[in-house]
């Protein structure tokens, strides 16, 4: 006769198992919550980051199609004066009349409060615009803006883009 054994091996226990016990689980359902937190805070970090960039690169623009417009105006103009607004300095581009003196107003580029820098028939050039100077010298003008994004999250500022844009355009007239 046979005496019963009392050591089984590893796979008849899991064989004759019947689930799983309860720290088994714990440890599971620990693991899993800790790669899904995991996964979640890449991703945010990645969404915040992809939105920081693309409001980087939007006011990039802005000041570049802002900056080839002023520089495009200013170009084939005679004379240029600017004057102090309500938000900031405004600039005027006058014609050339053939005999040297300014004739007309060709264009003009100023900020309103809504940070919109606009020309003379009100078109937007640029938007996002938190300040734009203009400085008048001879025929040469130099032009500093600075342009703001606040990747619509108005109660952080840690994710705000800005840039500093400065550029210059001579009169060829």
């Amino acid at each position: 006769m046979k005496t019963p054994r009392t050591h089984r091996t590893a796979s008849s226990r899991l064989r004759d198992s019947s689930g799983f016990t309860v720290v088994e689980l714990m440890i599971v359902v620990g693991i899993s919550i800790a790669v899904i937190l995991s996964i979640v805070v890449a991703q945010v970090g990645t969404i915040r980051s992809w939105n920081g960039t693309a409001a980087l690169l939007d006011i990039q623009r802005e000041a570049s199609l802002g900056m080839e417009a002023i520089q495009n105006a200013v170009r084939p103009s005679g004379a240029l004066a600017a004057v102090p607004g309500a938000f900031g300095d405004s600039l005027e581009v006058y014609w050339e009349m053939p005999g040297g003196a300014p004739d007309s107003l060709a264009n003009k580029f100023y900020l309103d409060g809504s940070r919109n820098l606009l020309d003379i028939n009100g078109a937007v050039v640029a938007s996002n615009v938190d300040s734009v100077d203009f400085f008048v010298s001879g025929n040469t003008l130099h032009i500093d803006a600075w342009l703001s994004s606040d990747v619509d999250t108005p109660n952080r500022t840690t994710d705000d883009q800005r840039i500093q844009v400065s550029s210059t355009a001579i009169c060829r007239n």
